[in-house]
This record gives structure tokens, C-alpha cells and sequence, in this order.
């Protein structure tokens, strides 16, 4: 099964919902294993795929203050690639548990939750005076199928701290580049369907908020695309005692309806992140 899934930008706060999030994918994977069925893996995938696999690191993540924002900040996160017998898996945006799966792995119903980026009056001059927009963790069903040369997810995710109590619909294509015993290497694309209430949330100026050069902004639903690359290099192959590079960038962009928002600086959105991590 493949974990490339990228999400949506994310602040520390949504990360610890995530991480409270992956403790219970811990908790579910007996109830999940059993759900599963015969869906053990064949003997020989045992020895190299039972367990906890992956790569556990930190590093420094680049990423806009706020979605739509040109101000960039640094933050030190745990930057992770692992799973858990390919049924609980933890990437650096994305954490979730598969509840049935094919017997090869390759087709999994599961469920999975990944933040949303809020912001601050702070952030930037066209957001003073404004009411903070706290960062938000989408959850909900997940369904991912394994080509090989690439891979679907399709995600239906809902907030799960009412924040902006919306839904959202995600598509993701992965394609693996480079795949050897050091690491891999791949290409992600993905689009975010967000409903009205979600933009609204994040994009919207309510009317206690506006100014004279700050209209009120009620935007509609609106779709974002993004296209990235990232992965994992060992510094020697296999499960040695050296660890690897965890790394990863993305430029993502704004629908036009939801670009039209005063707040927003700019269509355009990126993040790049790199760290070192060792080898479950």
C-alpha cells in the first residue's frame, strides 16, 4: 500500500489533533487486523514488512503563515514516513488506519485525519483586526488503491474540532520516480474540493470585520490543486544503523473564486521540508 498522501498546510496545534488522532489508529489496528480477515501477509513479505516500517525524523518545514498569505515561516515538526503491518500509517500531513484491505494490500477502505492552516490577525497587514482562524483537523473515510506505477486516494473528510464545521473532498495520484533499497523518491497531485463553509471560514470577511479597504467576502465553494514531490534516502540500505533524509516540497494554487478574497495575498502557495530521520 502506498502512504505518499500529502495533505493540506498545518500549524503545531493541528498537529498534536493529528498526533491524538494516530494514537487512536494505534489503538484500532486489533479491531482492524481482525476486520481485515485473512489479509495477513504471504510468509516471505513477513520478515520485511511486519511491524513498524519507515522513517521516524525532525527537521525544519517551510509554509505560509496563512493559505493565500506571502509571509513565510519555519517551524521545527517531526517529519515522519511510517506503518504499522501497511494497516496504521503516519506521514508528515496525514495519519490514519486502514480498516479492510485486499490480500495483496493494494486496495484499502480506511479512515484518516490531516490539518488545515488557520492564521492570526498577526500573520499579515491585510488580516488586523480580524478574528484568529483556528487550524482545523479533517477527518473521514479514505479510499486508496495501489497500481504500482501509481497510485489513488480518494478522501471525504469532515472537521473534526468544529472550526469551520466543513467538508471536503480530496483526489490524490502518486507516482513513484525512484524506488530502491535506499528510499524513494516520488510525484504527487492533488485537488481539494472544500465546501462553502470551509472557504467561507478560512477566505470569508465577515461584516464586523470589514474596512474601507477590507470588503465583506462571502466566497463560494472552490476546488485547490497542488503538485509536489517528496520521500526518504537511507544513508545505507536496509534496516541498518544509519539513518536517511526525509524530504519533501509542494507549490499548490487557489481557485480563482476563492482568490478574490481580500485577504488573500496570492494564488500560489508552497512548502518545502527536509530533515534526517533513522529506519524502523
Amino acid at each position: 500500500m502506498s502512504y505518499r498522501i500529502r495533505g493540506t498546510l498545518s500549524t503545531r496545534s493541528a498537529l498534536f489533533n493529528c498526533t491524538l488522532f494516530a494514537a487512536l489508529c494505534v489503538a484500532w489496528l486489533p479491531i482492524a487486523r481482525a476486520a481485515a480477515g485473512d489479509n495477513v501477509p504471504a510468509a516471505s513479505e513477513v520478515q520485511d514488512k511486519s511491524g513498524w516500517n519507515g522513517t521516524i525524523g525532525v527537521g525544519p518545514m517551510l509554509l505560509p503563515k496563512y493559505t493565500g498569505g506571502t509571509a513565510q515561516q519555519v517551524l521545527p515538526l517531526p517529519l515522519l514516513s511510517i506503518n504499522y503491518d501497511e494497516t496504521v500509517y503516519i506521514e508528515v500531513q496525514r495519519v490514519g488506519v486502514y480498516i479492510f484491505a485486499s490480500d495483496d494490500k493494494k486496495i484499502g477502505l480506511g479512515l484518516a485525519a490531516e490539518p488545515r492552516l488557520g492564521f492570526r490577525a498577526s500573520d499579515a497587514p491585510r488580516l488586523g483586526g480580524m478574528i484568529t482562524r483556528r487550524a482545523s483537523v479533517e477527518g473521514g473515510l479514505t479510499f486508496d488503491w495501489d497500481f504500482d506505477v501509481v497510485a489513488f486516494s480518494a478522501a471525504w473528510l469532515n472537521d473534526l474540532n468544529r472550526t469551520s464545521r466543513g467538508q471536503s473532498v480530496r483526489f490524490t495520484v502518486y507516482a513513484p520516480l525512484v524506488k530502491s533499497a535506499r528510499g524513494e523518491i516520488g510525484i504527487v497531485a492533488s485537488a481539494d474540493r472544500m465546501n462553502a463553509n470551509i472557504t467561507n471560514y478560512f477566505f470569508g470577511v465577515r461584516t464586523s470585520e470589514a474596512t474601507a479597504t477590507r470588503p465583506a467576502f462571502t466566497p463560494p465553494a472552490g476546488t485547490a490543486m497542488s503538485i509536489g514531490v517528496g520521500g526518504t534516502y537511507r544513508i545505507a540500505p536496509g534496516k541498518s544503523g544509519w539513518g536517511g533524509l526525509i524530504f519533501g516540497a509542494n507549490i499548490g494554487r487557489l481557485p480563482v473564486a476563492i482568490a478574490t478574497s481580500p485577504i488573500v495575498e496570492t494564488r500560489s502557495t508552497r512548502q518545502i521540508y527536509l530533515g534526517y530521520g533513522w529506519t524502523l
